[in-house]
């Protein structure tokens, strides 16, 4: 029996293309979290901004994947999976760097993190809803 690797819409490249750039981007914020003397800009704010932009990318991420890869879940199991995972992440991205000399664990970027994960997984999700009712053609009238 011969074994054939699958490349299609159900097989390894089909997951590739869309949870590689999730797990390749967890993978960065983990890189860029480990640094000792990673600083944002300089302006008010800057940490949050920051980490609210860096997880609106997971979110939108996130929910690409999750969408294409579930495509019966509802729009807000979408969006609840988007939250749980970009939450989670950021909690556990915070706890990572508690351990890290010379950065810090702070709740309130771990709630920043959940916000531009949402917001991201959002807008996402809403455009992804707009394009497809703009590209249904409607039904033309009988002459």
């Amino acid at each position: 029996m011969q074994m054939r690797q699958q490349t299609g819409k159900n097989g390894r490249g089909h997951w590739v293309w869309l949870w590689g750039p999730v797990l390749g981007y967890c993978s960065l914020i983990f890189m860029l979290s480990a640094q000792q003397d990673l600083s944002p800009p300089q302006f008010p704010s800057s940490d949050k901004v920051a980490h609210f932009l860096e997880y609106g990318v997971l979110g939108i991420l996130w929910a690409r994947a999750a969408q294409a890869s579930w495509p019966h879940w509802t729009f807000r199991l979408l969006l609840l999976s988007t939250m749980l995972f970009t939450g989670f992440y950021g909690v556990t991205d915070e706890w990572h760097q508690f351990y890290i000399p010379g950065r810090f664990s702070d709740w309130y970027d771990a709630l920043t993190d959940l916000c531009g994960g949402t917001l991201g997984g959002l807008g996402y999700l809403l455009s992804v809803r707009l394009l497809a009712k703009k590209t249904v053609p409607s039904p033309t009238p009988a002459v």
